[in-house]
């Protein structure tokens, strides 16, 4: 038996309810964050809380909980589900309301909490690579949808991973519309070469994942590699020494395929490596 946390209340996962007239049910109108806790450390959390108020704040939400009062409430909901290592998702939306936009409303906002044990992906994608696709969709222009908001409304990323499905291929990659890199439906792109590392910049649109972040942080403090973010062409990657993408749940993986184009004669190459064994220290793992 599973719990989750629904508006002050842990609740049985199979009893939890919202209302036919949440805003995010009809409208898309919420934001979240998934993060992860090694045993009862909550891994990067106040950053996480950094960016839920940053998204609140760009929709005029009001947040139901301090960072203290949810980490309590994690490491509670942690216990009741008995897990070791928790992945976490946690969802806000504009709470109760009405059809149509033009209304105000008063209602509180909802707050849903779901905690599983976090789940690896096979060994064997971190030992021999994945493939990625070049997707026909483009992400969303930041002019009409501000990156910054991590928005529950995520039918760009989604039609991006349909994409994927179809083309049997691990992830794809996100050109703007620009038709510079951008990143994949769900997670960021770099790639190294010849001791640089490079990865697009926040100005093609993309989500400043806190995993991106902490990646480039250990690349310059914990293996001494310059990360250089700018504004790249495909061709710009295809001759690199290595690819890899990073986010909560995968970490740092290492690609050796674009399309049809192989990088690295289809070897795992060790920046990769060595950037998850670091990510693993970081992690205190």
């Amino acid at each position: 038996m599973s719990y989750v946390y629904l508006n002050d209340e842990f609740v049985q996962s199979e009893r939890a309810k919202i209302s036919v007239f949440d805003q995010g049910f009809l409208y898309g109108d919420g934001i979240y964050e998934s993060f992860r806790s090694i045993d009862a450390q909550l891994y990067q959390f106040s950053h996480h809380y950094q960016r839920l108020c940053q998204s609140a704040e760009a929709l005029n939400y009001r947040l139901p909980h301090t960072q203290q009062q949810l980490e309590q409430i994690l490491r509670k909901l942690r216990q009741r589900n008995e897990l070791k290592n928790a992945y976490y998702r946690l969802t806000i939306t504009r709470g109760r309301g009405e059809i149509g936009f033009q209304r105000e409303n008063k209602s509180d906002p909802t707050c849903l909490i779901i905690a599983r044990e976090f789940k690896e992906f096979a060994a064997e994608h971190y030992q021999q690579g994945i493939a990625l696709r070049v997707a026909q969709i483009r992400r969303n222009a930041p002019e009409a949808i501000n990156p910054k908001i991590k928005s529950i409304s995520n039918l760009n990323s989604l039609l991006g991973k349909l994409e994927a499905k179809t083309l049997n291929a691990f992830e794809v990659i996100m050109l703007n519309n620009k038709d510079l890199i951008c990143e994949g439906a769900a997670s960021n792109i770099f790639w190294s070469k010849g001791g640089w590392v490079f990865t697009p910049s926040e100005a093609t649109g993309l989500l400043e994942g806190v995993t991106r972040s902490t990646i480039i942080r250990l690349c310059e403090t914990q293996l001494n590699l310059r990360v250089i973010s700018g504004e790249y062409k495909l061709q710009d990657m295809l001759f690199a020494d290595e690819v890899f993408i990073t986010s909560t749940s995968l970490e740092v993986m290492p690609v050796i395929r674009v399309d049809d184009f192989t990088i690295n004669q289809g070897e795992v190459g060790p920046v990769a490596r060595r950037l998850r064994a670091a990510l693993h220290r970081d992690m205190g793992r």
